[in-house]
């Protein structure tokens, strides 16, 4: 009977997929049938809209659009995650584990205009004095046609570690994987279309606090120095976080 039952799960086990297997892991994800007020902290759209729209290659996707307006920057972005009904962060008590977000993006904007636009941002909330709210790291261009990974520290520096010709009206695979910490103990990993990245110190590891405040809010969508020249529009699918970078890779 013993050996019946451990053939039995041994069998379950190989038909598994590896999104199955690792289900258990993921701690969150951003699922369009919900909406986006379910799955995000909060919804920053000035000017702008989130919504769910149907995409020809991926189906139902949260998708972002702002446009031009008199005001200054422009901002279209999900804030945080929201669980079952509440908030749910990555913050203080967390200090030491490692997170992975991994999601697929596809951005329709104009990385050439020479202005800058954020795509995507790990952002720090409840930081003091001068610290910097921005941080510990952005998705960017500079309007140079290029798209920056730039990593922020406590002291408000901050530096692009790794720079690819912006990719525009296409999707590309994401995962961002981080040690939460105030101190040099800290990292970044990057991963874009299932390979992982190497940063400007010829590491895949970027060492560096990525905590100096209460809690970290992740942000997707489109943030831009303004005007900026029209509409622009950002696409999210498979947005999940989780403690692996096979929990959440798209």
């Amino acid at each position: 009977m013993r050996a019946h039952w451990a053939l039995t799960a041994t069998i379950i086990a190989a038909l598994l997929t590896p999104s199955q297997a690792h289900a258990a892991n993921v701690l969150w994800e951003a699922d369009p049938a919900k909406g986006p007020a379910a799955v995000f902290d909060g919804l920053e759209q000035d000017p702008g809209s989130i919504t769910v729209a149907n995409d020809a290659k991926y189906g139902a996707s949260i998708k972002y659009e702002t446009w031009d307006w008199s005001n200054g920057k422009e901002r279209c972005e999900s804030r945080g995650m929201r669980k079952n009904g509440s908030p749910y962060r990555i913050g203080s008590a967390d200090v030491g584990k490692t997170f992975y977000f991994g999601w697929r993006a596809k951005w329709d904007v104009n990385p050439n205009g020479g202005h800058w636009i954020a795509v995507y941002q790990l952002h720090i909330s409840g930081s003091s004095g001068s610290q910097p709210k921005s941080g510990p790291f952005v998705l960017r261009t500079l309007g140079d046609g290029k798209l920056h990974f730039q990593l922020t520290a406590p002291s408000g520096g901050t530096k692009h570690i790794w720079t690819v010709p912006f990719p525009t009206g296409q999707w590309n695979d994401w995962v961002i994987g981080f040690k939460l910490s105030r101190g040099n103990d800290g990292w970044v990993e990057l991963y874009r279309n299932g390979v992982q990245q190497t940063f400007d110190n010829g590491q895949k590891r970027y060492a560096g606090a990525t905590l100096w405040g209460t809690h970290v809010n992740t942000k997707w969508g489109v943030y831009r120095s303004g005007p900026n020249s029209g509409r622009a529009t950002a696409w999210l699918n498979s947005a999940k976080l989780g403690t692996s970078y096979a929990d959440v890779a798209p």
